[in-house]
């Protein structure tokens, strides 16, 4: 029996999911030998960021002819603005981008570079130019380091199949066929396991067994996975999908897939593999036995042998290790993970998890880690720090916890930060008692306050998960949680805040009259729809929730470092923050030495002769800065569930393009800087002086062109591109070799 696991594209590149190393342990551990795990996302991500690849999305979208054609239109209507956007960038930057993204990869995987902060950022804008680039020639798809997302909307089945052969918008035909299925055939497997995390992965996966099935009709193809748990029952009732599909494997799949192993080996009788849904021969979709999942200590240590591990886009692996599955909590009704993981809680001894650490970090030099679990039990925050400090592990890891009050006092948080314990994401969501008791959090907003400062104090990183917007929630109490947060920002070091959207699986859907919630809004297109909007007779209104998320994440950037600027990159970057605690030591020396740097060394021009960095410039017919604002505030003003899709679907381009109005040609010029990234938006006049701070010229001799009356705004002007990076001062540096 050959067996091909694979992780399909889109996740994120930076550390290795632990579906295919756990599923793999477990089939090796039980007498299957052949066993392959293919990371699909790193190896796609690892081609399409090479110097091959943009040239070729470069060669195919020809951006400065289109460009032009775009540029000589009498005006531009909101449909042309997103693609003028991209064009205009790519029209700069785009040879510059080609020649140095395997010089950005470089960066982010060295334990040299990646550290020093500028590189990081530039390396880091450098790979999501490079992404844009190649998202470009799939238009309107959006392939970014977070997400994949295309005008095929996931939550329609139909959708989803038109979108498995459209090769004009799915980047993964292409990429699939020339890259992934030769090695496939070269393997030649009897059953392929795909592992469906994410919504993203949805189109991509579907992709993939489409060119199985084209290929080897005999071949059983499988899927499972945290998303197939919400959709797989929907997407059997779709005929198209079982020409795709042989089978789904709901909840955890080690058992199942090993039953599923044993069976293609011998008489080949689906209805013997527990927790499977397949369709037989008369047609009929069979859904087996439903099983409990097994007993997690019997499991064994994930086992990465045969992923790419040398691809991931850091300088080190931050492992995922799984020491519990489930809540033990499990009483939040807003909660669906016994959706995707199954009924109960359960927890591998300490001893296991330690013995873990261990093997990971011997066999795979594995420092870092990631425990993936819901909630870091009380038993295991109080001891597991004392087991890792007397097995002598010299490690470093982070995960999610619930504030436990009477758990996290002021000895537990000095042990766990002694153990290497760097950064803790706690489940806030709300300063309002009466919220937190609708939510049945079980916690005290007041003693949730001391214990964040008992855990900053320890030196460990304090992430806050925040939810607005939670039905019966008045704006009132939304706020409360906003000026909260504010209050005590020094205690805090992130916020991941999000608006309330119904979950059909959560107690709230169940139970909707006890929340207030009077009307949903479902989508008749949409058979695979799981958040859903809603009216409610109480509380804030969903504008309200809206704009006061907007407010929020505009303060979260005014006001937290690690939101600022640009240090938002290395935030979104899963993992890089943890990272950057480890090598730093912690929050403080990282806050000081690097988050709060960039604007000390913004300093004012020099006086003397200023010049500008080494700038690539091109001029435009239209204002981008005017079409970045216009989109952005059309982007955050559309109120819709985003945890599927988030482009704007034709519908509602029709209806701007009637209802706004259009943007007007008025010229400004792009400003690359190759040594940061940045691309920069200037006027003309503002792009005249800049052509003027040649190293040469005193600050007034670069204004005189000016008249009288506005040199005092052309040397606020100069100021402003020397806080953005442009200028510098003419003092001898060494120059970086031009791109």
């Amino acid at each position: 029996m050959r067996v091909a696991l694979i992780f399909p594209p889109q996740g994120h590149f930076t550390q290795p999911y632990l579906s295919l190393p756990s599923l793999a342990a477990y089939l090796r551990a039980n007498g299957v030998e052949d066993v392959t795990p293919i990371d699909a996302n790193i190896e796609a991500y690892d081609e399409f960021l090479s110097e091959a690849r943009v040239r070729r999305a470069l060669e195919r979208v020809d951006a400065v002819a289109e460009l032009a054609r775009l540029e000589a239109e009498p005006e531009l209507r909101y449909s042309q603005l997103e693609r003028y956007q991209t064009l205009s960038e790519i029209a700069l930057i785009g040879e510059q981008v080609a020649a140095r993204v395997e010089e950005a990869k470089g960066v982010l995987r060295s334990r040299e570079e990646f550290y020093d902060y500028e590189r990081y950022l530039w390396a880091g804008r450098t790979v999501e130019q490079a992404l844009r680039i190649v998202s470009a020639e799939f238009w309107p798809t959006r392939l970014t380091a977070h997400n994949l997302a295309m005008r095929h909307r996931i939550e329609s089945s139909a959708e989803i199949v038109a979108a498995l052969g459209d090769e004009a918008e799915n980047p993964y035909v292409e990429w699939f066929r020339e890259s992934l299925m030769p090695r496939l055939r070269e393997l030649d497997p009897d059953l392929v396991g795909i592992s469906v995390t994410f919504g993203s992965q949805a189109i991509p996966s579907l992709t993939l067994a489409k060119q199985l099935k084209a290929w080897k009709p005999e071949l059983h193809v499988t899927m499972g996975g945290g998303l197939l748990a919400y959709v797989a029952e929907k997407l059997a009732k779709r005929d198209e999908v079982w020409d795709l599909i042989d089978s789904f494997v709901m909840l955890e799949g080690e058992r199942p897939l090993l039953q599923l192993c044993e069976t293609l080996d011998g008489d080949g009788d689906l209805s013997k593999v527990t927790n499977l849904i397949y369709r037989d021969a008369s047609g009929t979709v069979v859904h087996t036995e439903r099983q409990e999942p097994l007993d997690i200590k019997t499991l064994p240590t994930p086992d990465f042998d045969g992923m790419p591990l040398e691809k991931y886009l850091s300088p080190e692996l931050v492992m995922p290790l799984a020491a519990t599955r489930g809540c033990y909590w499990g009483k939040c009704v807003f909660c669906t993970l016994y959706t995707v993981i199954g009924p109960g809680y359960r927890g591998r001894t300490l001893d296991q998890t330690v013995e873990d650490m261990r093997v990971l970090q011997e066999k795979y030099g594995a420092n870092s880690f990631y425990l993936a679990i819901e909630d870091l039990p009380p038993n295991m925050a109080k001891a597991l720090p004392r087991k890792i400090l007397d097995a002598g592990l010299d490690v470093t890891w982070w995960c999610d916890a619930r504030l436990e009050h009477d758990v996290f006092d002021e000895q537990v948080c000095r042990d766990l930060a002694a153990s290497g314990c760097r950064r803790i994401a706690f489940g806030y969501e709300s300063a309002s008692r009466r919220v937190l008791d609708s939510m049945c959090k079980g916690i005290d907003p007041d003693a949730s306050l001391d214990l964040i400062r008992r855990v900053h104090e320890a030196g460990i990183s304090v992430t806050l998960y925040v939810m607005i917007g939670f039905p019966t929630e008045t704006l009132e109490e939304a706020r409360l949680t906003l000026d909260t947060v504010m209050a005590h920002r020094d205690w805090i070091q992130e916020v991941s805040v999000r608006v309330f959207y119904l979950d059909e699986t959560s107690e709230v859907f169940r139970r909707r009259a006890e929340f207030d919630i009077t009307e949903i809004h479902p989508d008749p297109t949409a058979d695979l729809q799981v958040y859903y909007d809603f009216t409610a007779s109480s509380g804030m209104s969903r504008r309200e929730a809206r704009d006061l998320y907007l407010e929020f994440t505009q303060q979260l950037r005014s006001h937290f470092p690690v939101f600022q600027s640009t240090n938002m990159l290395y935030h979104e970057l899963k993992g890089h923050y943890f990272l950057y605690l480890n090598h730093f030591g912690g929050w403080d020396r990282l806050r000081r030495e690097v988050l709060e740097a960039p604007a000390a060394r913004a300093a004012a021009p020099a006086a003397a002769a200023p010049r500008p960095r080494r700038l690539v410039r091109r001029a435009l017919a239209y204002d981008r800065g005017e079409i970045d604002a216009f989109l952005t505030h059309v982007d955050t003003r559309t109120l819709r569930p985003r945890y599927q899709s988030d482009l704007i679907d034709a519908a509602d381009q029709r209806r701007f393009d009637q209802e706004l109005p259009a943007i007007s040609p008025a010229p400004s010029e792009l400003v690359y800087d190759a040594h940061s990234g940045e691309v920069h938006c200037v006027s003309p006049a503002a792009a005249e002086l800049l052509g003027r701070c040649d190293g040469t010229r005193t600050l007034e001799q670069v204004v005189e062109v000016v008249p009288a009356p506005h040199r005092a705004d052309a040397l606020r002007c100069l100021h402003d591109m020397a806080g953005a990076g442009l200028l510098e001062s003419a003092a001898p540096r060494n120059e970086e070799p031009t791109p």
